[in-house]
């Protein structure tokens, strides 16, 4: 058998934060709110002594993750931290291969929906992009 690797949490001080950024031209009319921007949401694994520290933590590493860089058109672009998107505590003892790590309650629904809500493999892996070649941060 196997040693797998295991992350104790039995103090319960990990979290997942969504952590919410935008990338659009520096030169843009702020005025207009209804304008296109890309938008990611990232999750990141943080460890923390409290929720608050966590929420802290993610905001941190949003705000060090903004940059500027030109674009293949010769437009000068920024990503840009918006914000907490979620903070989700981790329950289970040990994080490791197939933990619980994120769930979510869809409420008492028709078996008709729930039923609908799984996608075939294809599709799936179909959805999964090469990772980016993302410009250099600064």
């Amino acid at each position: 058998m196997k040693i797998q690797e295991k992350i104790s949490n039995e103090n319960g001080n990990w979290y997942i934060a969504e952590i919410i950024e935008k990338c659009e031209p520096v030169d843009r009319s702020e005025k207009q709110e209804l304008r296109r921007v890309t938008t990611w949401g990232n999750h990141h694994l943080i460890k923390a002594k409290s929720a608050k520290e966590a929420f802290e933590k993610a905001e941190k590493l949003g705000k060090e993750a903004e940059y500027k860089f030109t674009n293949t058109d010769k437009i000068e672009m920024e990503w840009i931290f918006i914000g907490i998107g979620e903070l989700i505590p981790i329950y289970e003892e040990f994080i490791e291969d197939g933990a619980e790590l994120m769930w979510t309650d869809y409420g008492f629904i028709s078996d008709r929906k729930t039923n609908r809500m799984a996608r075939s493999k294809k599709e799936i892996l179909d959805g999964i992009k090469p990772k980016p070649n993302l410009p250099k941060r600064k």
